[in-house]
Formats: structure tokens, sequence, C-alpha cells
């Protein structure tokens, strides 16, 4: 059985001295353990280096996105540039709004240019809701240039820490190759902005896996804010931290949910930045407006993540039903992977269907939720949803104890019969009561917490 990532964590960054684990480059001293930690522990969980693995599919695809509002980048000047996946882009009224960055634009009386990772969805440049967008494809297909031509060699300072840590966790990742398309991003980056118009800050969904950007950024003299996308606490690599590190290559400020994670970055974690604020989120406020009054549990919201968890998660569903005395009805939420994968590998009885739309119109037009440890487990209580989750081997409540096991419409479980239980005898519950007993993890009134952040942070 894999130990949890919190322990883990704590044992290697005590145990060794990461903060040695460098590589030199253009003058510079990187500190690599951070580019390297995110990667390790996605196998470690995973039990894959990467969900999608460079081909010339990915080139092609990678090339075509170029026509994807690349212009945008050259004819005007911005004040932010925020970086994004095409995977937060949900349909709102005929067109594909981000979740994170469309909901600020509306605040921002500043122009801001959305950069996208697009790779595993793809949305046409005429059906977002974004004013001004760019494919992220033009800095990814230089950095894969530069990194093939110009950094053939490198050498890593106590890479043997590195064996050690792979012995540790059972599971080795190709370091050199995580450290090149590092230092591309951070040289790409460099010249980019010698070239274009700076913007005067940098918001991003993600930062571990644009540590290259964010040291570029900050050399410039250029604020970085990280926005939450998911799960941030003790037991997600990427903010917990034991290992007091150099921040040039960390977010200036972290926009969290609610309040257990600004708690946790306050006083739990290492990770090397100056701020943190409260400001919720704009889609789950617009679907607790839209979404259905409760009432007794039949049709079921079941999202979906990509990868093993999401086979065990339909294995147990198809066995649960056929166990069961009634009917649910149940609606499953893909998240990357195709509806068509799931057809052809499951023969679903008539009471499981695959839903097209996003997983927040669904939560609002179901009566419960139920994920093995997917954020929404989190984001459907703020949407006036019970959330159900089953616990396989121990992930839900790895991910979720701290923050969802003393909320009373929030419920764990690896039981037939518990479930089936649990979804006879809940209580009707108003969706604005539901909702407010998870105010820690995501706070409500977006608009107002929103406009105060960007007062502050924008003087």
């Amino acid at each position: 059985m894999k130990h949890k990532v919190s322990d883990i964590i704590e044992k290697i960054e005590g145990n060794f001295d990461v903060k040695n684990i460098q590589t030199k480059r253009y003058g510079l001293n990187f500190e690599i353990y951070p580019w390297l930690k995110a990667k390790l522990f996605h196998k470690y969980i995973m039990g894959v280096d990467t969900l999608k693995k460079k081909s010339i599919g990915v080139l092609w695809s990678q090339i075509i996105s170029l026509c994807y509002g690349t212009w945008n980048l050259f004819i005007r000047k911005y004040e932010i540039w925020a970086f994004t996946n095409s995977i937060e882009r949900i349909k709102i009224s005929e067109k594909y709004h981000d979740k994170v960055f469309d909901g600020i634009d509306k605040q921002l009386n500043r122009k801001m240019l959305i950069i996208e990772f697009r790779l595993f969805k793809k949305f046409s440049y005429f059906k977002v809701a974004s004013k001004y967008v760019a494919s992220k494809s033009l800095f990814l297909l230089f950095e894969e240039l530069y990194g093939f031509l110009f950094i053939r060699k490198i050498h890593i300072d106590h890479a043997e820490i590195i064996t050690q840590i792979e012995k540790e966790l059972d599971c080795k990742i190709q370091a050199k190759s995580i450290v090149r398309k590092q230092l591309a991003q951070y040289r790409m980056m460099r010249f980019w902005l010698a070239v274009l118009p700076n913007p005067k800050m940098v918001f991003l969904t993600v930062s571990y896996s644009n540590y290259g950007y964010i040291t570029a950024f900050k050399e410039k003299g250029i604020k970085v804010v990280e926005f939450q996308h998911g799960v941030i606490n003790k037991n997600h690599q990427a903010y917990y931290y034991k290992a007091k590190l150099n921040p040039i290559q960390f977010p200036d400020a972290l926009c969290v949910f609610g309040s257990n994670e600004y708690n946790f970055l306050q006083r739990d974690t290492e990770f090397p930045h100056v701020n943190n604020y409260i400001v919720g989120r704009s889609i789950i406020d617009y679907y607790l407006h839209k979404a259905i009054e409760n009432k007794e549990i039949k049709r079921i919201c079941v999202s979906l993540q990509d990868g093993p968890v999401s086979d065990e998660l339909i294995h147990f569903l198809l066995e649960f039903n056929s166990r069961l005395t009634g009917t649910f009805e149940f609606v499953l939420v893909p998240r990357r992977t195709p509806k068509k994968f799931y057809l052809e590998k499951y023969d679903f009885p008539d009471n499981f269907s695959i839903s097209e739309q996003n997983v927040y119109e669904n939560i609002a037009a179901t009566d419960a939720h139920l994920t093995a440890y997917s954020t929404t487990a989190i984001e459907a209580l703020s949407i006036g949803k019970r959330s159900i989750l089953i616990d396989i081997k121990g992930k839900a409540k790895e991910v979720f104890r701290d923050t969802l096991e003393n909320n009373p419409f929030a419920f764990f479980t690896n039981s037939f019969i518990d479930l089936e239980n649990h979804l006879i005898n809940s209580k009707i519950t108003e969706k604005a009561v539901i909702a407010k007993s998870n105010d820690g993890n995501i706070k409500s009134d977006y608009s107002i917490n929103i406009s105060s952040f960007l007062t502050e942070i924008c003087k």
C-alpha cells in the first residue's frame, strides 16, 4: 500500500538536502528539486509519467493551434497575461468560458490576454467568451526547438540525491528531460519579454509546470499570481513543502477558494511566497443560483477522473447497481477521457448515461454528487448538493479528510450497503444550507472578493 504523500514529503525533505539539487546555466544556479518533485509524485500517484506523451500527432496539434489567436500577442499591449488550460473552459449560453479568468475579466478595467494551452480540449476561437485569447503553442514550439538545438548537455549537481528519492518512491523519471524543458521555458520567455510589450502582472492557474516562466517574469520585476484550480493541501506535492527554497521560481501570491487553503498556506507549509487572498469561485456562485432545489435523491452526478481511478469507480458503481433493491440514475461526466472510450469499454445498463454537458451543469441539475477524489467533491457542496466520496484505496480520505470529513453533507464510503442507506435516508436540505456549510472551502460572494483583491494587487 502506498504511503500518504505528505508523509513521504516530510521524510524526503527532512532527510535529503534537496536545495542542493541544482543545475548551472546562463550564469545562474537553478534549484531543480521543485521541477522534479512535481513529476516524481505524479508518477508515484498515477503510475505513469504523463497523460499525453510527445508524438508527431501532439506536435501537429500544436502547430495547428497557432491559428488560435496567436496574432493577439503582437497587435496590442496588455497589462496582464493569464496562462491557463483549455480544459478549464465550460459551455455557458453557447460560449465557452474559462472557469478562472473570464470571471476576473468582467471586474478589470485593464486589458488581459489569456494564453491557453490547447491539447486535451479544443474550441473554436469564435466560440470562446474571452475577449483576448492566444494559443500557448508559439511559446511551446520555440521551447521545443531551443531545447533540442541548444540544451544538449545537462549537468545536475548532487544527482545522487535524485537517485535516492527515486528509490524511496520506487519510481524513475527522466530528470534531464524535465530540466531541459524548464531551462528552455526560462530562456525563451526571456527572449519574448525582450521582443513583446511586457505585462505589468502575470496570472496563472498552475505554477508547478511553469517554473521557467515564473523565474523569467520575476527577474523582470513582473508580479506573478497563481489562482487555485484544484486541491491545495498537505497531500498535494506542489504545495506542501518542508524544505525552504528560493522563492524566485514560485508565485508572489496565491488566490484561493476559501479559508481552509488560506490557513494551510499560512501555517502548514514552507511554500515560498508572500501573500494569500481568499476569493471564492465565480463559476460556483453562478451555478448555485442555477441549481434546482433539493429533493429525494434519484439522479446522481458522477465526476470521473482520468486513468485507473475512473475504471475503479465505474466498476464499483456497476457492481453497486447490480445489488440495488431500488434504482438510481447515474449521470457520468468525463474529464479529459473521451465519451467514446467509456462506451466502448463498458456495457452500461439503462440507468447509466454519459453527459457531454459540463460537470457544473450536471451537478446543478441532479440530486447529489459522487466522485473518487475530484475537486468537484468540494465544489458540489457550494452548488448546494450533497457530496459522496467513494474511498477507493483510502485516497478520498487522504485528500479530503481535513476539509470535508466534518461536513454533515459530505459522505465517505467504500461499502455498497452504506452507500445505499445514505442515498435512501438522506434528509432533504435546502441548497443554500448545504452551500453555507462549505464556506471554509469556497467563500461565497465572488464578485465582492475579487474586486477587493484586484483593488489591492493592482495599486
